[in-house]
């Protein structure tokens, strides 16, 4: 085993306090090195990222504004769509009666009057 003197640990002990007071003394110099260097890295994309978000953010408010526009579309689709598309049906149904009770000739089904003529000559 080695041994050693009261005067050898003392020495020891004394450059391991120089070398502790040396690092505790420039720690703090180092942290501060390391948090430049990160924040010069990381400060880029942190502003590409925040831009991303805005576009991102925009995009889906104009798409959460469609949406809505679509909900309410389809609610009054729903509440008026029914009884309009009812009274199409209901008139398709009453021109086809009509159309199959009177036959009309093929071609025009009244003849142009003399004033449409007259009109469509003078803009033609």
């Amino acid at each position: 085993m080695h041994e050693f003197s009261t005067v050898d640990g003392f020495v020891e002990i004394s450059e391991c306090l120089a070398e502790m007071t040396k690092y505790v003394a420039n720690e703090p110099s180092v942290g501060l090195f390391f948090i430049q260097h990160h924040a010069q890295n990381a400060v880029p994309n942190v502003i590409k990222v925040q831009k991303n978000v805005v576009q991102k953010s925009h995009e889906t408010t104009l798409r959460t504004e469609d949406l809505e526009d679509s909900t309410t579309m389809v609610r009054s689709m729903k509440e008026c769509g029914i009884p309009i598309a009812d009274k199409m049906i209901g008139e398709i149904k009453k021109s086809l009666v009509t159309m199959a009770t009177k036959r009309p000739k093929r071609g025009l089904i009244r003849p142009a009057s003399s004033s449409q003529t007259e009109r469509a000559s003078f803009l033609g």
